[in-house]
């Protein structure tokens, strides 16, 4: 009686513990790699995060401490007695300044003792309410070295119970008599925090992470979460200002990147809980062990059974020939379905031999353009080329046949009925030499590639040229008329200035924005006439008392595209039209009323400019100012119009003929235009 030896008893159950074993191991190292795979993506995310909240910030911030100069200027050389007395134009203009600040709600202008002297959402203000005394952006401004601007921490309005931040600096310039760096009060901005979550909120990566603005100390300024980063104060954000600006924190629950606002004592924090970064590795691991344990548990049958598998070994054998012969049968379909993938996105393959001669799958004749009994070799594909690449295409032929390598060129082909079609040419030369052909050329063994016809792709290449330089030439013309704007610009003061030069900027804005809508095609004439004149509306005198019910502006006319060339200038000479109504014209007083109507003849369009209700005129200015000049070197010369003006009893009368063709056009209308 013979027994089994231990050693091969032992030896058969090496494979079941090996597949057990194996994918355990495999199975937490790859649980490993996974957590640190989504534990660097979250860190990614949040440092992403982080960065767009600095930059949001930052820009945000610049943009408040830049305003606070605006209204220290606003009230530079007045004494605060001065600034009182004046209340009620100095708050129209701080108005008229705050809402050009996003997200801005109020500004003041605070005294040497903490009372407001000036406010842009009050009138008058109330100096029977506590003072600014006690607040930490007047202690910090009244020090003997004050910071150049200060971040207030938030507070609850003592004027409509709202919670505010403030931006403040000193005040500077004043007539009250003191020494140059002595304090005089503060101007200060304030910023409702839940007016910057929505912006803040399209910066997070995902749902369920937050982003919040504080202070160097840990204050929260604003943050996308009902409350503050907990657990995140001073030291924490001392360790990221660092030379790198920047750090992350794991604190317990959380897992956060810190972000230095370049130029400001604050902080952008993204944090993400700790719990959905392990949720989305659990997530990860569960798709991992849906596969995982099935397979683990296949092998160890599969090793359980291994000596009957090696009893049926020849069985095994005839199974693997079978599996040969279907993996052939798989290649074969995959070439199948490759050629045609290839026939659907119009690639076509081809070789061409040592001795010249190319052979394709098919369609390679059609898209070099020849016919479809044409010899397809060497000469011929040269031949089938634009005159211009020939020569290019025989030298990268010679370079092939002497170093072989890869190809890559795009050639022109001349097509039967004259036009031209550019194919994409990719293959690769194998090494190997053999007979000449008639040209003289000797490739290396054979070269295989692909074409392409890549016409709509270098067309497109071309139109996007072509826009880029037309980008370029309306930007320089563009510039070209703010730079007349500011130049020839006339003003009693400053502030009317800036108001005549940014309304004249902003017409040709929105002239811009209509092109850019049409994508540089044509404007509408009434849309036109609608965004320039909304704003003169709002400017215009309350017409609630006048008893009609009816709109200060009326007007009326069919669709007419205008050409790209005639929106921006006829925008300026609306423009200039509309700010003489606010300020002289009919829009000037509440019973005035403004028609604008428009008809088209004779590929010219007429419109008739009619002020009715406004001051007695006693005739023509005697004077031009830049605007008039505007609009008469406009109409006539740039667009080649023609225009009259009346100036009635009852307001101007203004008639203008303008061509819509998009070459110049005479100066004058047609025969017979009125």
């Amino acid at each position: 009686m013979t027994g089994r030896r231990p050693g091969r008893a032992s030896s058969t159950w090496l494979l079941p513990a090996a597949a057990l074993l194996l994918p355990f191991i495999l199975l937490v190292g790859g649980g490993v790699h996974a957590w640190r795979n989504t534990l660097a993506e979250a860190e990614a995310a949040l440092r992403q995060t982080a960065d767009s909240g600095a930059e949001f910030g930052t820009r945000v911030l610049a943009g408040y401490v830049v305003s606070a100069g605006r209204v220290n200027d606003l009230t530079r050389g007045l004494s605060d007695e001065q600034i009182t007395a004046r209340e009620p134009s100095l708050h129209r203009q701080l108005a008229d300044l705050i809402p050009d600040v996003p997200e801005a709600e109020a500004a003041y202008v605070i005294d040497r003792t903490g009372t407001a002297l000036l406010a842009a959402n009050l009138f008058p203000v109330p100096r029977d309410r506590p003072t600014a005394a006690d607040r930490d952006f007047f202690v910090a401004l009244r020090a003997d070295n004050p910071p150049r601007f200060h971040i207030s921490q938030v507070y609850v309005s003592r004027f409509d119970g709202v919670p505010f931040f403030a931006i403040s600096r000193r005040r500077s310039g004043t007539a009250n008599g003191l020494p140059p760096d002595a304090f005089d009060g503060a101007v200060n901005l304030s910023v409702y925090p839940h007016r910057l979550q929505p912006a803040m909120r399209r910066l997070l990566r995902r749902e369920g992470d937050a982003l919040a603005l504080l202070r160097d100390d840990g204050q929260l300024l604003a943050s996308t979460a009902t409350a503050a980063p907990q657990g995140l104060a001073e030291p924490a954000l001392a360790a990221a200002a660092t030379p790198t600006g920047q750090a992350l924190l794991h604190e317990g629950e959380w897992i956060r990147a810190v972000r230095k606002l370049d130029g400001f004592p604050a902080f952008a924090v993204a944090s993400r809980p700790r719990d959905a970064v392990v949720a989305e590795w659990r997530a990860t691991m569960a798709n991992h062990l849906l596969f995982g344990v099935p397979a683990t548990l296949a092998l160890l049958l599969l090793s359980l059974r291994e000596r009957q598998h090696q009893r049926r070994l020849e069985v095994a054998n005839k199974a693997l020939e079978d599996a040969n012969l279907a993996l052939q049968g798989a290649l074969r379909t995959s070439e199948g379905n490759l050629k045609r993938a290839q026939d659907a996105a119009g690639i076509l393959s081809f070789e061409m031999a040592a001795d010249g001669t190319v052979t394709e799958a098919g369609g390679l004749r059609a898209l070099l353009g020849l016919p479809p009994d044409a010899a397809l070799d060497e000469e011929a594909l040269l031949a089938a080329l634009h005159p211009e690449d020939r020569e290019a295409a025989r030298t990268e032929l010679r370079r092939l046949a002497r170093d072989g390598g890869r190809l890559a060129a795009e050639y022109r082909v001349r097509l039967p009925d004259g036009g031209q079609r550019w194919v994409m040419l990719r293959g690769e030369a194998a090494p190997g030499f053999g007979p000449a052909p008639p040209s003289g050329l000797s490739l290396p063994g054979r070269l295989s590639g692909v074409a392409m016809d890549v016409t709509q792709r270098r067309e497109a290449e071309e139109r996007t040229a072509l826009l880029a330089f037309e980008v370029t030439h309306r930007a320089k013309n563009t510039l070209a008329v703010v730079q007349a704007a500011l130049r020839l610009t006339k003003a009693p003061d400053y502030a009317s200035y800036v108001r005549a030069v940014e309304g004249r900027v902003a017409a040709l804005a929105r002239a811009q924005s209509m092109l850019a809508e049409s994508q540089w095609r044509a404007g509408d004439l009434q849309a036109l006439l609608e965004a320039e004149l909304r704003a003169f509306q709002a400017a215009a005198p309350d017409r609630a008392g006048d008893g009609t019910g009816e709109s200060a502006v009326t007007l009326a006319g069919p669709a007419v595209p205008l050409p790209v060339r005639t929106v921006q200038a006829l925008a300026m000479a609306v423009h200039e039209l509309a700010t003489n109504a606010v300020k002289y014209g009919a829009l000037s007083a509440p019973g005035g009323r403004l028609r604008i109507a428009w008809c088209l003849d004779a590929g010219w369009v007429h419109l008739s400019w009619r002020e009715s209700g406004g001051p007695t005129l006693a005739g023509e200015p005697a004077r031009k100012g830049f605007g008039s000049r505007v609009i008469e070197q406009t109409i006539r010369f740039q667009l080649g119009g023609r225009m009259e003006k009346r100036w009635g009893a009852g307001g101007l009368e203004c008639d203008i003929a303008i061509p819509l063709a998009e070459e110049g056009a005479p100066a004058t209308g047609p025969a017979g235009a009125s």
